[in-house]
């Protein structure tokens, strides 16, 4: 009996340390002061929506790998993306990481809730009204589980996010214009999660719940939205409301090869944006190492040499050209499976020439 209690003593230690301890408000590196005063109410879900900006770090490189720019330029010392100057431009990829993170962030906070690690939320205990799939039509199902807390979710990321947007300027809405974009993603990315009961597997009985979406879904949406984002002219500056900016659709740019102006006007339908992201500058070609804007260049980048796409040679090294480099592979093979129950495998190594940015 006493080693029981002083197991739950260590497992709430533990938790207090990881979650509990305001250290991080002090140590963290790029927080504003709203953001700071949040973390000290907070402080177990401000580490949250730390490890959810990790995530969209780590997504930004997945959906970024043969680009450019592949996302370096946000993994900081201090495990705060925001530090980085190229989140202080108005790039179409500053776009995305602003989606990105707010999105991640809501994720993080959505799940942390329903896992009963943080103190000021829990399960969503609200019963959704939903149409049910195709699959579960002559299923017996109810309500269960413990489903994400989406609408905490949001609601932290909002006040931990949109708190950095402060100023009345365009840069300011456009960011805030993005975090939403990324939200929105998220609420329309719900799905449903269900547990089979019933003898033997017979799926009887479901239990379902909802759950939010996974990281890599929400980055390949944003990167869709990534690819027709909307440039604004800053000709308008200074107007509230985004929708009334000038845009130049870069759909129209890629068909025409200039950019066509695009102005609501009376009569016509005027074009929806909350969904898109927005920019107001150009981006640069990403080819050189600017350290202003935190900007590595693509020297020494890999490149595929047979590749017609953006990770080929001809892409990626920007006309430099490309040097050849024999290196030395090992990987496992030959494996096989040995009753019972292991696989033993050989250690197999190969030469193969990889290419490099000059």
């Amino acid at each position: 009996m006493l080693e029981a209690k002083v197991s739950v003593k260590q497992q709430t230690f533990s938790y207090y340390d990881m979650y509990m301890d305001t250290t991080i408000c002090r140590t963290v590196p790029g927080l504003t002061k709203e953001q700071i005063e949040l973390c000290y109410q907070q402080p177990d879900a401000t580490t949250v929506a730390l490890e959810g900006l990790n995530q969209a770090v780590k997504e930004c490189q997945y959906q970024f790998q043969d680009s450019r720019w592949n996302c370096s330029s946000l993994e900081t010392r201090g495990q705060n993306p925001y530090i980085s100057s190229i989140l202080k431009k108005g790039y179409k990829e500053t776009a995305f990481a602003h989606s990105m993170t707010s999105a991640s962030v809501a994720i993080s906070i959505a799940r942390g809730c329903s896992a009963g690690i943080l103190m000021n939320c829990g399960c969503d205990s609200k019963i959704y009204k939903i149409r049910k799939p195709r699959e579960m039509v002559k299923t017996d199902w109810r309500w269960g589980g413990c489903s994400h807390n989406l609408r905490y979710g949001l609601k932290f990321s909002k006040m931990f996010l949109d708190s950095r947007e402060k100023a009345e300027d365009m840069q300011s809405k456009i960011n805030l214009h993005n975090n939403q974009v990324g939200r929105r993603a998220v609420s329309n990315n719900m799905k449903l999660v269900c547990k089979c009961h019933g003898m033997s597997g017979s799926c009887e009985l479901k239990t379902c719940w909802r759950a939010a979406p996974d990281y890599r879904a929400i980055g390949k949406e944003l990167k869709e939205r990534y690819n027709q984002a909307v440039l604004v002219d800053q000709t308008n500056f200074g107007k509230k409301n985004l929708r009334k900016f000038n845009m130049i659709n870069q759909k129209a740019h890629r068909k025409n090869s200039k950019h066509k102006q695009w102005t609501p006007r009376k009569n016509k339908h005027k074009r929806d944006l909350s969904y898109d992201l927005l920019y107001y500058e150009k981006s640069p070609s990403f080819c050189e190492k600017d350290p202003g804007t935190d900007i590595p260049g693509t020297s020494g980048r890999i490149c595929n040499i047979t590749s017609t796409s953006t990770d080929s040679c001809e892409n990626l090294c920007c006309g430099r050209g490309y040097n050849l480099i024999k290196k030395r592979k090992v990987e496992r093979c030959n494996c096989k499976f040995i009753w019972c129950c292991q696989v033993e495998c050989q250690t197999c190594s190969h030469e193969e020439w990889i290419s490099i940015c000059k």
